[in-house]
């Protein structure tokens, strides 16, 4: 079988298709794995990209993800502890790993975790912010530590939500 569907402007393969109407199911009500509330990795909104390879976690995530925003403070490493990965939300977080990413990642059966996607990320004193514009599915690589030293990246999968656009129906 072959074929494609288009998700933001980008042709999609039928084994990222069927991740989209996955996503559409569980949009709908379907039952789906609950994943921690305790927090989420972030991605840049210019970085989101279903199919492209992204870096989540980090010393360097300030670098390896673009934002429309402008870009995020070096201190901020990917991982928001107030954020629950829900559209619209605003988060805040510690620099480095004072925010507390989880030592390993609980992924659904297929290696997928929802990540939030920002436009912005700033620090006012002690305190990083950022927003949720998206929520996105990623497939994890191996070798993430909770160590910023120890990337963790992975691919996007499909987005769940966006800001402003319409539940699939």
């Amino acid at each position: 079988m072959h074929g494609f569907l288009t998700v933001r402007g980008r042709k999609l393969g039928m084994a990222l298709a069927a991740a989209s109407l996955a996503a559409m199911a569980l949009a709908s009500g379907a039952s789906a794995r609950t994943f921690s509330t305790s927090g989420s990795f972030v991605i840049g909104d210019q970085s989101a990209i279903p199919g492209e390879t992204v870096t989540f976690w980090g010393a360097q995530w300030w670098k390896d993800n673009s934002l429309s925003g402008g870009a995020a403070p070096a201190s901020f490493k990917g991982f928001a502890d107030t954020a629950t990965a829900t559209c619209g939300e605003q988060w805040t977080t510690r620099p480095g790993n004072s925010s507390k990413p989880p030592e390993r990642i609980t992924t659904d059966d297929n290696g997928d975790v929802p990540m939030v996607v920002s436009s912005t990320v700033t620090k006012s004193g002690p305190v990083i912010s950022g927003d949720t514009t998206e929520v996105v599915m990623v497939h994890v690589n191996p070798g993430y530590g909770d160590d910023p030293g120890h990337s963790g990246t992975g691919t996007v999968m499909w987005v769940v939500c966006q800001v402003g656009a319409p539940m699939p129906t």
